[in-house]
């Protein structure tokens, strides 16, 4: 794995709260920084990735922050949402930055379902009867 792919893991364990086996294990961690250089300015993902402020910092930070806040919901959904447009208006737009699913791989892999301990819609059934079964207590 290059420095590149390195470094993204290491921002994705920091915004999502998941480790980088947990990341690495939804086989969709290429695809996500390859999503990202698409759709964002060129250097934009290089700046991000250098960027050794705290979290908060950069979640504040109005060129960062929204981009931070778009890999956070990349890694949950498995969507792509559209920047806001004063980010747009300030940093260019791209015709890929609209609402959408990333893949039928990345709406499945999304995080979201690993942390509601639930499956995917219309993927990864649960198998016949799993209605008859109480879900796990949730934060316990």
């Amino acid at each position: 794995m290059d420095k590149r792919a390195e470094l993204f893991l290491g921002l994705s364990e920091r915004l999502t709260g998941f480790n980088r086996v947990a990341l690495l294990g939804t086989g969709m961690s290429a695809a996500y920084l390859r999503a990202m250089d698409a759709v964002l300015p060129e250097t934009m993902m290089d700046d991000l990735l250098a960027d050794a402020r705290s979290l908060d910092e950069v979640l504040d930070d109005a060129t960062l922050g929204p981009v931070a806040r778009n890999l956070i919901l990349l890694w949950y959904c498995g969507t792509w949402t559209a920047l806001p447009d004063a980010w747009r208006a300030a940093n260019g737009t791209s015709p890929l930055d609209t609402n959408r699913v990333e893949s039928a791989d990345a709406y499945q892999a999304a995080l979201q379902w690993v942390a509601a301990d639930a499956h995917p819609a219309g993927a990864r059934q649960q198998g016949f009867g799993a209605w008859a079964v109480a879900p796990p207590t949730a934060l316990r």
